[in-house]
């Protein structure tokens, strides 16, 4: 509506033309139409003039009428729409601002500072988006995640000690100078164990989604999962280390038959 508004108030001057251009061609036509009323003789003349009038002055009042609303949107709401676009502007509101919100972490622990985006114009106040368990279920006690320095590798889904059930998203930050690659990698929180990679990815990424992780191809158990961000020397640069526990699904609770539902008796013998 605002684009409207202002979309009138370019183009008025020309709409003040036609408009008037307008209103002269009736004023014509409302003359001819009363001269030949005069002049008429018969009664089909005079019907046919009278309807001619009849359409100048209609034609014509609303031609009034637009002129008058063009006036109205020129000089009290296009001015009025402007000095609140000034205000907001000087408030520090230049700039429509569109918010995506999520479902949070249950972990403490985890960094949930707002991160602005400028685009197009807009300011997008980014918000990582919910985990992929019903309530972000996180183990307590877990080993501290290791790493993790927010503006080259970091993870936020899934967070240090979530319980992982299903396939989930996997989202942070993984950005560096002379960015080449970066690549999860996995292992069994067992003493000797190493990590093995099970998926590399050549774009960075900052504030979005890194790639999946499928719970289906490993044991249920509690693991140590990586991510490793290197150069273009093939140079592991910086990383993110958290501990994550694979489980099996939740069971789905059967629903129970309403109070006093009726039920089929079982037929007897005899």
């Amino acid at each position: 509506m605002t684009s409207l508004v202002f979309f009138i108030e370019s183009i008025s001057t020309g709409l003040y033309i036609l408009g008037a251009g307008g209103i002269l061609w009736m004023a014509y036509r409302l003359l001819r139409a009363q001269r030949d009323l005069a002049v008429a003789q018969f009664k089909l003349e005079r019907e046919h003039a009278l309807v001619r009038r009849a359409s100048a002055i209609t034609w014509g009042g609303l031609l009034v009428e637009f002129l008058v609303g063009v006036w109205a949107i020129t000089t009290m709401v296009a001015p009025t729409l402007r000095d609140i676009r000034v205000g907001d502007r000087a408030s520090g509101a230049s700039a429509p601002v569109a918010f995506i919100t999520s479902t949070p972490v249950a972990n403490p622990q985890v960094n949930l500072n707002v991160n602005p985006l400028q685009q197009s114009g807009e300011i997008i106040f980014s918000t990582p988006p919910p985990t992929a368990t019903p309530v972000g279920t996180i183990i307590p006690d877990m080993p501290e995640a290791v790493g993790c320095a927010r503006d080259s590798a970091w993870i936020f889904i899934p967070g240090n000690g979530q319980l992982i059930f299903e396939a989930t998203t996997v989202w942070g930050t993984a950005n560096v100078s002379n960015f080449s690659f970066y690549r999860f990698e996995i292992k069994p929180a067992q003493p000797g164990a190493e990590f093995a990679p099970i998926g590399e990815y050549t774009e960075p990424v900052v504030d979005g989604p890194l790639g999946d992780l499928l719970p289906i191809n490993f044991a249920r158990g509690d693991y140590r999962f990586r991510l490793t961000v290197f150069d273009n020397t093939h140079t592991l640069v910086a990383l993110c280390e958290i501990s994550i526990r694979i489980s099996d699904p939740p069971p789905t609770p059967t629903p129970l038959a309403p109070a006093g539902a009726a039920t089929t008796p079982t037929p007897g013998t005899g």
